[in-house]
């Protein structure tokens, strides 16, 4: 496959109201990510990250150059593990790859890389610290449309408050299976968690069986990692914005989670997340790709999901925080993929189902 272009379209698109995420130190009053857009003989194949203009300048100079001087027409993973070393993650561009060839076969991606399920569970992904009220009212609707998982943020200024949002969901939904995330591996604000505060709270998390506690420590302390699972039932995840098969092999080896969380926009691509499920089957722990990209990113992520065992991959990460986020995934595209009785169900389209509607494009674009 020989590429013949290679361009970014940089959005911008207007949020209904600013937003501020656990992993925030400010809110954003817009939506600023990457649609990236690789075309072959006539083909053309898309994907999405969470980045803004610096990704278009690489992509569009430094990684299109190297590809004509190169002259090849398959991707060396050196080239995206370096492109990836240098912060602008070439994932996505991998996963727009995988879009372009899975339409050229005429299949959906999830069946071009031997997936057979056609829906894949969901959890739905808080993103905001709000008060225990307003967490129960948004957990109400997830229930309301047949959601039964929910990931709660763990990120306050006193671990006492955490505790007690996730003390009032206990109480109110009592079927519901509650993950929590503590965004503390890639944060560059406080509050921080040492050690001894993460065994803390993975203790009290025993207490309301808890599914996962995701991303406690620091991404560099692999050992606090292992510690931390060894003193605790609560299963520990991470791993989400790693990048590189030896850096995931070097983790899993290490004994730092139960569940490991590559995504396929954030890591090398489609092809090494699936290298590191295999890793992680393994080693008898579970991969469940992290996902709280714009829609095609998020779709990618999928379409990873789909391709691997249930048993492996039991949930793909949905965003729903605020409830109309939805419409900030899919607002540049041609449609959006259905929800249905809490799982997502994979379009049957070829390539990853869905496309960027060029009017929204023309509008949002920077």
């Amino acid at each position: 496959m020989k590429i013949d272009d290679l361009k970014v379209h940089v959005i911008s698109q207007p949020l209904r109201e600013p937003v501020r995420f656990s992993w925030e130190p400010f809110p954003r009053p817009v939506y600023v990510y990457s649609i990236v857009e690789v075309e072959s003989d006539g083909y053309r194949g898309y994907s999405a990250i969470e980045f803004g203009p610096a990704y278009k300048q690489f992509l569009e100079t430094t990684v299109k150059m190297t590809l004509q001087v190169l002259g090849t027409e398959e991707i060396d993973e050196r080239l995206l593990e370096i492109g990836s070393w240098a912060i602008q993650r070439l994932g996505a561009f991998e996963v727009a790859l995988w879009d372009l060839k899975a339409k050229m076969e005429g299949l959906p991606l999830y069946r071009l890389l031997g997936g057979t399920r056609r829906r894949v569970k969901i959890y739905a992904s808080t993103g905001r610290l709000l008060n225990p009220e307003d967490t129960l009212k948004l957990v109400e609707k997830y229930v309301e449309m047949g959601i039964d998982t929910v990931k709660l943020r763990f990120r306050r200024e006193r671990i006492e408050d955490d505790l007690e949002v996730l003390k009032a969901a206990v109480s109110e939904f009592g079927d519901l299976k509650i993950a929590v995330d503590a965004n503390q591996a890639w944060s560059y604000t406080p509050p921080y968690w040492s050690r001894k505060v993460a065994l803390k709270v993975a203790r009290e998390l025993e207490n309301y069986d808890v599914l996962w506690l995701e991303e406690p420590l620091w991404k560099d302390d692999v050992e606090g990692y292992r510690w931390l699972r060894e003193n605790t039932t609560v299963e520990i995840a991470g791993g989400e914005l790693e990048h590189g098969l030896q850096r995931f092999r070097m983790l899993i080896e290490n004994g730092a989670f139960d569940i490991v969380q590559a995504d396929a926009v954030y890591s090398n691509g489609i092809a090494e997340c699936r290298k590191v499920a295999a890793v992680a089957e393994a080693f008898g722990i579970r991969f469940m790709p992290h996902a709280w990209d714009p829609g095609l990113g998020w779709l990618a992520n999928l379409h990873l999901a789909a391709s691997l065992p249930e048993k492996l991959c039991p949930y793909i990460e949905t965003p729903f925080d605020p409830l109309w986020w939805d419409e900030v995934m899919f607002g540049a595209l041609n449609g959006r993929v259905e929800i249905e009785n809490g799982y997502a169900v994979l379009p049957e389209t070829p390539g990853l189902g869905l496309e960027p509607d060029e009017e929204k494009l023309r509008k949002m674009r920077i």
